[in-house]
C-alpha cells in the first residue's frame, strides 16, 4: 500500500508526526513555517519532500496520518498535543500559584533560539524556581523533537540553572553530562562553571571517587571548565601520577586537557615527566604531547 500511493520510509512518519504535533496537522501551515525558517524546523526533514507528502494527500482526499501511523505512533503524537494543551492552560489560570509555571510555560513555548527575556525572568525568580527548573531538565517528554519546546527546553533550563548560581542546581547539571547531545552538554559545562565553588568542590569530591567510574570521566570533563584553578591543576596531575588511572580510557585524556593553560612551571615539569613514562600508554601519550605544546611560554616558580 505504502508504495502504491508514494511513501517510502520511516522518515515520512516522522514528518508526519512532526506535522501533527506541531502544526495541528495542517501541511500548509507547517510548510509556510519551514520557508520562513524557525527554532522549530527540523534540518533531516527536507521541505521538498513535506511538499510532496501535502500534494499526495491533497490527491488522495485522505489524511496520510490514518495511513501511516502505527497505534504507538498515533498515542505520542496526542500526549504531544496534551502537553501543549497543558501549557496553554496555564495561562488561563488566575492562581497566584501560578507564577512560575507560566515562566516555564514561556521558556519552553518561546520561538526564539535564545529568549533571553523569558531566561531573565526567570533568573530573577533565583532560589526558589530551581526545582521547576530541575524537573524541565529531567523531563523525558521535553527532551524529545515532538513536544513542545522542539527537545531544546531541557538545556534552556541548565542555562537558568548556571545563570541562578544556586547549588541546588549542581547534580542535576552533572547527571545531564551523557555525552548524547554535544550542544546540551556543553550549556551543562558552562553552567557549572557559572555556579562556581560550590560546584568545583562537587566535581573534585566525584573525581576523587573509587571505584573509577564513568562518573570520574564526567567530572574531569566539567572540571576543564574550571582549568585555571591551581587546585584543579593539582589534583588532575596526582590523579595522572596513577598508572592505573593513565590506563583509562577517557579520564587520564580530560585530565591532561586541564593542563592546556598551565603555568606553573613545577606541574609543567611533573607533566612532561609523565609523558615520557613508560607507563604511559601511547595513545595518551599523542594527546599529552598536544597539551605540552600548548603551554604557555610565561611561568611561575
Amino acid at each position: 500500500m505504502e508504495e502504491e500511493i508514494g511513501l517510502t520510509d520511516a522518515q515520512d512518519t516522522l514528518i508526519i508526526m512532526h506535522r501533527d504535533a506541531h502544526f495541528g496537522g495542517n501541511f500548509p501551515l507547517m510548510i509556510e513555517y519551514y520557508e520562513k525558517g524557525g527554532k522549530g524546523v527540523n534540518e533531516e526533514f527536507d521541505l521538498e519532500r513535506i511538499k510532496e507528502l501535502a500534494l499526495l494527500e491533497k490527491e488522495m482526499n485522505q489524511n496520510l496520518a490514518g495511513t501511516l501511523l502505527s497505534g504507538a505512533d498515533a498515542e505520542k503524537v496526542a500526549s504531544a498535543r496534551d502537553a501543549y494543551n497543558t501549557l496553554r492552560d496555564l495561562y488561563e489560570s488566575e492562581s497566584p500559584y501560578s507564577k512560575h509555571p507560566k515562566l516555564i510555560a514561556d521558556l519552553i513555548l518561546s520561538e526564539q533560539e535564545d529568549p533571553d527575556e523569558e531566561i531573565q525572568a526567570i533568573v530573577k525568580e533565583k532560589g526558589s524556581i530551581v526545582n521547576a527548573l530541575v524537573d524541565l531538565v529531567h523531563s523525558e517528554n521535553f527532551h524529545d523533537a515532538l513536544f513542545p519546546g522542539y527537545g531544546k527546553a531541557p538545556a534552556l533550563a541548565a542555562k537558568c540553572l548556571g545563570l541562578i548560581g544556586d547549588k541546588k542546581g549542581i547534580i542535576t547539571l552533572f547527571e545531564s553530562l551523557n555525552g548524547e547531545d554535544f550542544f546540551n552538554e556543553e550549556i551543562a559545562l558552562k553552567a557549572l562553571k557559572s555556579i562556581g565553588e560550590p560546584a568545583k568542590e562537587f566535581l573534585l569530591r566525584v573525581l576523587h571517587a573509587r571505584p573509577v567510574t564513568s562518573d570520574n570521566e564526567k567530572a574531569a570533563l566539567a572540571l576543564i571548565q574550571f582549568k585555571e584553578d591551581p587546585q584543579v591543576q593539582k589534583t588532575a596531575l596526582e590523579m595522572l601520577e596513577e598508572p592505573t588511572v593513565r590506563n583509562n580510557p577517557l579520564l587520564p585524556v580530560y585530565l591532561s586537557l586541564i593542563f592546556e593553560e598551565t603555568k606553573d612551571s613545577a606541574l609543567q615539569k611533573r607533566f612532561r615527566e609523565l609523558l615520557e613514562d613508560a607507563a604511559t600508554p601511547k595513545t595518551l601519550r599523542r594527546e599529552m604531547e598536544m597539551v605540552a605544546k600548548s603551554f604557555a611560554k610565561g611561568t611561575k616558580e
